[in-house]
């Protein structure tokens, strides 16, 4: 193991990786469908908790989400 891979990991764990609050496991990230309002959203990102199916999202993942709803909403020119 290099010195790199020593310090991005803590345990069994990524170091910044995402955990669930519920059951204290790593999230995964997946695809899922996401639906607000009257817009479906295909292949969102989000993390997922593999036991309790807790579903969160990064900083990152709701911008992308937010821009494809302002890019839903844009009137066609």
């Amino acid at each position: 193991m290099t010195s790199k891979e020593r310090r991005e990991t803590v345990g069994t764990f990524k170091a910044g990786a995402f955990m669930c609050p519920r059951c204290c496991i790593e999230l995964v990230e997946v695809d899922v469908d996401f639906q607000i309002e009257d817009i479906v959203l295909s292949n969102v990102k989000i993390l997922r908790c593999p036991l309790c199916e807790e579903e969160l999202f990064t900083p990152e993942q709701l911008d992308a989400i937010n821009e494809r709803i302002r890019s839903a909403h844009e009137c066609p020119k």
